[in-house]
Parts: structure tokens; C-alpha cells; sequence
């Protein structure tokens, strides 16, 4: 019984507006989940609206009610029906004994079919009150009870709606904040490829001006023909190119042949076989060559290490996601510093 009185408590003090930041968080997520507690919230909510139409609220839940309670259009609403419905009960209350305590007429005739107070009521009221109003206040009693049900279960309907609508838009502004997060970090991830790539560009321009003789040695240039490619859809024989790093390499000029396509631009991952991507190059534009296109990019000769890689191609659309072209198998093999 206490755990009861804990529960219902501790929904007043909810729809009084009486509960912690943190304690409202949890109770809001419960009754969103379960059924029975929407209901039993529903409940106390009428309880509370004919406790206070009824005076019968303490002054400090007056003061909540008042402040917090009615800050709903619908509470309002449903008080003002409650309160109406309680001044005509009393109303009718009030008049019902002013009629049997005035002695209208000579009940010794009423008596006769019976002495007890309750017939005594039911013939005094049948007699003074002419049969069709009789008829027409039971019709009326029908049909505001049939009125009071349907509303009451559209607003139950409609508080439903609401709180599901709210949940909804939660979960829809989750979403939209993670897709925010992930376009941004999207866009730092180009801004650093941009970067790198404006890098190696310069290192190449510095290096090209080298004797021909370093340049061999800092510059490894490899190019991965067509044929070398495995497609993602028609698959193909697995060829394995070997590149053979020297030590003191800085740079290493992959050139990819693929197929003539209608991607405009190309998406290039560089992935060591069981580990993570570890070289990227994003918005890569092909160059025609004969009926094949040529895609050139510039890695770190450290970034190489031995062992053997994976180079994905991805077409690029201008919306929407990337789409796996082929992917080509390079094996790496770093030479000792000549002496």
C-alpha cells in the first residue's frame, strides 16, 4: 500500500510541476514506454481537476495547480466542464431538498403505497414532475454522457498523438545532430586531404629540381594497369604488383588505368590487408587516355610500410554515396640504404 501512495504521489507531483530535472527526464521516458502508467496519469489528472473544482485540493496544491497545472489550453478546458458540472450538481442537490421538505401538498397518500423515505422521494417525484420532462432529462442525461465519453477519449487520443509526435521529433533531432557531426567531420577530413595533397604537390616541385640521378632514388614511380584491376561486380583473375621501395624514398607516384565511366570524379583507399584505411585521397578527377581513364596521386613513401595493400576505387556522384568500382593488390617491399 505505501509503494501505491509512493506511485501516485509521485505522478501529482509531476503534473504539479514539483519534480527534480533529473526526476522528470525518468519519469517522462517510463510513461512514454509503458501503457499503463499513460493511463494511470490520465486518471490522476481528472482526479486532480475534480479535487479542485470540489475545493478539496490543500492550498499549497491549489497554488501549483493554478501556476503549473493550468498552463494547458486542454486542462483549462477540462476544469471549466468539471467545475460547471459540480455547480449543477450542487444546484440540483440543493432544490431537490427545498422540494421535499415543503410541504406542497398532503403526502398521506404517498404513504400508503409505502412509508419508507426512498419511495416517498420516488412517488413525490413522480407526481410533481409531468412524465415527458421526465423522459427528456433521462434522454438529455443519455446524451451527455455519450458527449462527455467521446470527448474524453479524443483528448485521451490527442494527448497520445502529442506525446508521440514529441518523440518523434526527438529522435528525428538525434538524427539530424549526428548527421551534422558526421558532415563535419566530412568536411575536415577534405580540408586535411586538401592540405596533404597541396603538401606533396609542393615536395614534388622541390624534388623535381633534384639531380635526375635522386630523383630516381626520392620519387618511385608505379604505374597499375587495367588489367591489374578486379571489378566489384564481373570480379576478374587477382594480380599482385610489386612495388619495391628504396630506403631513403620520400614520395611514391601510383598511376590507376580504369575503364571509361560517367563519374566525373573518384574516391582512392589505400588499405594495408587486416588493418585500417591508412592513405585516402578524395574528389580525384580521371584524365582521358585513349578509351581508358588515368587517375594520378602522390603518397608518402613512409606511409608504405612491408607488406601487402588493397587500392579501392570509388566513383564519386555528385550526391549520394560512393560507389566500389574495383579495387587493384600491391605488395610493398622496402630496399636497405646502399652504402
Amino acid at each position: 500500500m505505501s509503494s501505491q501512495n509512493d506511485h501516485h504521489a509521485l505522478i501529482v507531483n509531476y503534473l504539479l510541476g514539483r519534480l527534480s530535472e533529473t526526476e522528470l527526464e525518468s519519469f517522462e521516458r517510463n510513461y512514454l514506454a509503458d501503457e499503463s502508467l499513460f493511463e494511470e496519469l490520465q486518471e490522476v489528472e481528472d482526479e486532480l481537476i475534480d479535487d479542485f473544482a470540489s475545493d478539496a485540493l490543500t492550498i499549497d496544491q491549489k497554488l501549483a495547480f493554478e501556476k503549473y497545472f493550468l498552463r494547458s489550453s486542454e486542462r483549462r478546458e477540462k476544469l471549466a466542464f468539471a467545475t460547471a458540472m459540480t455547480e449543477r450538481a450542487v444546484a440540483w442537490q440543493k432544490g431537490t431538498l427545498v422540494s421535499i421538505e415543503t410541504p406542497a401538498r398532503d403526502l398521506s397518500s404517498v404513504e400508503l403505497f409505502d412509508n419508507s423515505n426512498s419511495k416517498q422521494h420516488l412517488l413525490f417525484w413522480q407526481d410533481s414532475v409531468p412524465a415527458w420532462r421526465q423522459w427528456v432529462a433521462v434522454a438529455a442525461a443519455v446524451l451527455l454522457a455519450v458527449v462527455i465519453g467521446v470527448l474524453w477519449f479524443r483528448n485521451r487520443e490527442l494527448q497520445r498523438q502529442v506525446i508521440t509526435t514529441d518523440a518523434n521529433y526527438a529522435r528525428l533531432r538525434q538524427e539530424v545532430d549526428a548527421q551534422s557531426k558526421a558532415t563535419a567531420e566530412t568536411k575536415a577530413e577534405l580540408s586535411a586531404e586538401q592540405q596533404q595533397t597541396q603538401m606533396l604537390e609542393s615536395q614534388v616541385e622541390q624534388l623535381q629540381t633534384s639531380p635526375p640521378d635522386k630523383i630516381h632514388d626520392t620519387i618511385v614511380n608505379i604505374v597499375l594497369g587495367i588489367d591489374y584491376l578486379v571489378g566489384a561486380t564481373r570480379g576478374g583473375e587477382k594480380k599482385v604488383k610489386t612495388l619495391a621501395v628504396p630506403a631513403n624514398a620520400r614520395l611514391v607516384r601510383l598511376t590507376l588505368n580504369v575503364a571509361a565511366s560517367s563519374f566525373e570524379s573518384f574516391n582512392i583507399l589505400l588499405r594495408r590487408d587486416g588493418e585500417r584505411v591508412v592513405w585516402r585521397r578524395s574528389g580525384l578527377k580521371a584524365k582521358p587516355a585513349g578509351d581508358r581513364r588515368r587517375l594520378n596521386l602522390t603518397i608518402p613513401a613512409e606511409t608504405l610500410l612491408l607488406g601487402d595493400y588493397q587500392v579501392l576505387v570509388l566513383g564519386a556522384p555528385p550526391e549520394g554515396d560512393a560507389e566500389l568500382i574495383g579495387r587493384y593488390f600491391l605488395k610493398v617491399e622496402r630496399k636497405r640504404a646502399t652504402k
